[in-house]
């Protein structure tokens, strides 16, 4: 193997792994390796790529977790435990068996690593903007505009105000004569009767 490191263009992928861990007791801290610890059960919530606990497998409701992405360490203390790092919080767990303890940090941490490397990639990848085409109109190529709200109470409100505005104008001006108009007239020559 060659210690040549390549580019992760893609988002890595959750890891598929679960099992049984012991989780010290928040309360312990780690001053105190002989604390309290509970047994719960592990796993990779693949939807919203999130590690953490369920109280048993038989209901795995995540109770408590740490985002993959926020992963910042894992840490190893002995070939039983480590320790899981993220800004949130962490997690100070102990496997049943060395294995399980050895597989739990590897594939933790190359999830780790290979996040950190798609993230550079990223970094690194200069954002084009789309280019036009000749095909495009104004309107293809400006993003969509937010749509207005309007108060429809507001509006109707001040259609009323401005209809008595006027109906009140015409009232008061006494100096105008009024004359109906006529819209259509039947004479005796227009009638429709059946003769």
């Amino acid at each position: 193997m060659s210690g040549k490191v390549e580019a992760v263009t893609q988002p890595p992928l959750p890891p598929e792994i679960e099992g049984y861990l012991y989780k010290m007791k928040r309360q312990t801290g780690l001053s105190n390796l002989t604390g309290s610890w509970n047994r719960r059960w592990f796993y990779i919530d693949k939807r919203h790529k999130a590690f953490g606990y369920a109280i048993n497998n038989t209901q795995p409701r995540m109770k408590n977790a740490i985002f993959l992405n926020d992963i910042t360490a894992v840490v190893v203390f002995d070939e039983y435990c480590f320790q899981v790092e993220a800004k949130s919080r962490k997690f100070f767990l102990k496997a049943e068996s060395k294995t399980s303890a050895a597989c739990w940090v590897k594939t933790l941490d190359a999830y780790r690593t290979q996040q950190l490397l798609y993230e550079k990639h990223l970094a690194s990848t200069p954002i084009v903007a789309p280019a036009k085409t000749m095909h495009q109109g104004p309107e293809e190529a400006s993003p969509p505009r937010e749509a207005k709200h309007t108060n429809q109470r507001r509006s109707s409100s001040s259609s009323k105000r401005r209809a008595e505005a006027k109906r009140r104008s015409y009232d008061d001006d006494d100096d105008v004569e009024s004359t109906p108009v006529q819209a259509w007239s039947m004479t005796s020559d227009d009638s429709d009767d059946d003769k």
